[in-house]
Order: structure tokens, then C-alpha cells, then sequence
């Protein structure tokens, strides 16, 4: 069973690169011709690999297609919408709201209010929305997406668990932490009885329970969790990669709250070098902040320690 489950990893890891080694191939040549579907789906592979400024170029070039084109409304929604994902990833949150509601907007149309696709892009754009600390926005967009995707499914079902998700990541924002992590367990079982121990989908509920379980002052639970975590998100991006760039940092949070400084620093530096070689700006914008908010944290929690032996 277990090499069942690497042998399918390995196939779609090819999968990936092919489309990748495509894109790079077609990058070179004249791509006018080529279809805004074709475009999307290297724009997907990119975003797969940490690429953002490749992604956002195709993603680009799919929706400037599209709108010069007349595309059908269907076609032209994916594009925005796709758009807004590749900026989402990049931490361009204006923008990928912009994109994502155009785009939601425009799938209503094409398909239906009800239809399960709109249910998927209004959970993105709850994310958005959480992320720019509106959050009685994204409470209403979830709430809209929870209601659609129930239509079509019950609440145990895998189609559920990316809804389940992000209600909890809600929860967590607005201080319900016992909601939350009741939610985040709920996501973990879904996705561990769905995909396995050792999917990515599983390893990103353990993140944010890892970060709950750290917000409570269980540095113990916290930094069991982000270990299992980190090993399974090797397993599937290698040991460097920009998709663990936020597991680094909660790590060395975690690190830096258990007074290991040395080991803080060390998830510190491979952080800022993968963002560095990202050569995206938001990222290493995001991630120079982060490194001095968590040294920042380490020295308040030293203080407070310090304060209760005396």
C-alpha cells in the first residue's frame, strides 16, 4: 500500500515536470498560438514548484489572451481566476481579490450560483480576505461556499475537509482556539482516512495546528506536529523549496520559544536563502519581517521568564 501511494507521488512529481520542461521549451519559442487552457496549465506547473514569477507570466499572458480574444465567459473566469491564485501565492492580496471576485462573479454566470467550482473559488477568496485581516468578509464568503458545497456532499466527506480547513484557520484569526482546533482535527482524520499519513494536505493541517498548540504555550505538541510536518513536506518538495519557507519559520518560532537560539537561527537562515533564490520581492519582504518578529518574540518571552525567577 505505502508504495502504492510513492509510486502514484512519483508519477504526478514526473507529470509536473514534464509540463514544466514544456513550458521552458515553449518559453523559448513564439506562444501566440497557444491556447489560454494550454497557458493556465503552465502556469499551474510553475505554481507547483514554488515559481511564482514564471506562473505569474503565463497566468498573465492566459488572461490578456482571453479578454483580447472574446473568450467564452467560462474560460475567461478561470483565467482571473487562476490569476488571482498565482497572486495570492506571491502575498499580492488587492490584487488577487480583485481577480478572484471578477472571476467568482463571472463563473456564476457561466455555470450556476450553486455549482460546486464557485464553492472552491469563494473559499480562495475567504483566504484572501482572511489574510488582509477582513474578517467578517471572509466569514461570508465561507459561509456562502460551506452552504453551496453542502448541496452536493455531507459534512464527512473529503470534498468537505478543504472548508472544514479553512473555517478553522478562521476561528484561529478571530481567537477561537478551541473552535478551531476542533476543526483542524476534523480536517486532519478527513484527509488522513482520504489521501494518508502522509499527503501534503495532511502535512498543512499539522502546520496550523502546530501554530495553535504554540499560541496555547505547548511548545512540546507544537514542535512534534511541525516535525512530522517538515517530514513529509520533504518527502514531496526536496530540502529546499519555497513551499517550506512558513514550516521553517514556525519552526523556528517554535525553536526560538523553547530557548533554542542556535536552532532558531538556523531555520532562520534557510528561510531567508530559499526566499533570496525565489527572487520574489512580497517573499523575501515577508520573510525579513517574519525573522524579525520572531527574534523580537524570543527576547519578550526571555524577558517574561526572567521577570517570574526573580
Amino acid at each position: 500500500m505505502m508504495f502504492h501511494k510513492r509510486l502514484i507521488e512519483l508519477k504526478i512529481a514526473i507529470t509536473v515536470m514534464i509540463c514544466m520542461v514544456a513550458a521552458s521549451a515553449t518559453a523559448k519559442a513564439d506562444t501566440k498560438h497557444l491556447s489560454t487552457k494550454t497557458l493556465r496549465s503552465m502556469a499551474r506547473a510553475y505554481l507547483a514548484f514554488g515559481k511564482y514569477e514564471k506562473a505569474q507570466t503565463f497566468a498573465g499572458r492566459a488572461l490578456q489572451q482571453a479578454k483580447s480574444e472574446e473568450t467564452d465567459v467560462g474560460e475567461l473566469a478561470l483565467c482571473l481566476i487562476d490569476m488571482g491564485t498565482v497572486c495570492g501565492y506571491e502575498g499580492s492580496l488587492s490584487r488577487a481579490s480583485e481577480y478572484l471576485e471578477e472571476g467568482v462573479s463571472l463563473q456564476k454566470k457561466a455555470l450556476n450560483n450553486n455549482h460546486p467550482y464557485v464553492a472552491q473559488t469563494l473559499r480562495l477568496l475567504c483566504d484572501v480576505y482572511r489574510r488582509q485581516g477582513d474578517l467578517q468578509g471572509a466569514e461570508t464568503v465561507l459561509s456562502e461556499a460551506v452552504l453551496i458545497t453542502l448541496d452536493h456532499c455531507n459534512v464527512e466527506s473529503k470534498e468537505m475537509a478543504p472548508f472544514i480547513l479553512e473555517a478553522a484557520n478562521l476561528k484561529y484569526d478571530m481567537g477561537q482556539f478551541d473552535a478551531a482546533l476542533c476543526n483542524y482535527q476534523k480536517a486532519l482524520d478527513i484527509f488522513q482516512e482520504s489521501y494518508g499519513a502522509t499527503h501534503l494536505m495532511t502535512a498543512n493541517v499539522l502546520d496550523k495546528m502546530a501554530r495553535l498548540y504554540l499560541e496555547q504555550n505547548d511548545t512540546q505538541q507544537a514542535s512534534s506536529l511541525m516535525q512530522e510536518s517538515l517530514t513529509i513536506k520533504k518527502r514531496i518538495f526536496g530540502r529546499y523549496h519555497p513551499s517550506l519557507i512558513d514550516s521553517w519559520l514556525e519552526m523556528a518560532r517554535i525553536c526560538r520559544h523553547q530557548g533554542q537560539i542556535e536552532r532558531c537561527e538556523y531555520y532562520l537562515a534557510k528561510s531567508q536563502e530559499t526566499a533570496s533564490q525565489s527572487r520574489n520581492a512580497i517573499t523575501m519582504a515577508r520573510v525579513y519581517e517574519q525573522t524579525k518578529q520572531i527574534r523580537n518574540e524570543g527576547l519578550v518571552a526571555a524577558a517574561i521568564s526572567t521577570s517570574l525567577i526573580h
